[in-house]
């Protein structure tokens, strides 16, 4: 009896975990030039990423704590680049965010769920 309990206990676990999957966020650069100081920040995470070349993506996952939008900044040659915080993700239910670095240097953020 005990192992059926235990079985079950798992079970139960592992199917709340799945749907408290954490936020996923993946950054393009679809400018001409190479991004460096490159920051994603949001409510109780902050990200360092490493350059990104033009037309490179990097993908990473997020623990907000609580209801989040997401910031991008970084440098673009001797430009400075802070898109203030746009989008919305909770921090959980799948949520999949893309920050798109556009042509002009600007930052477009699309959410999926």
């Amino acid at each position: 009896m005990r192992p059926t309990w235990i079985l079950i206990a798992g079970s139960v676990c592992l199917g709340l975990a799945g749907c408290s999957r954490s936020p996923v966020i993946t950054v393009r650069n679809q400018s001409t030039q190479t991004v460096s100081n490159l920051v994603v920040s949001g409510t109780g995470f902050t990200e360092r990423l490493a350059p990104l070349a033009a037309g490179a993506e990097h993908t990473f996952r997020v623990r907000p704590t609580g209801d989040s939008g997401i910031r991008v900044a970084f440098d673009a040659g001797p430009r400075h680049v802070d898109s203030s915080e746009q989008g919305y993700m909770e921090a959980s239910g799948g949520y999949r965010l893309s920050a798109t670095i556009e042509t002009n240097l600007s930052v477009k953020i699309d959410v999926r769920r």
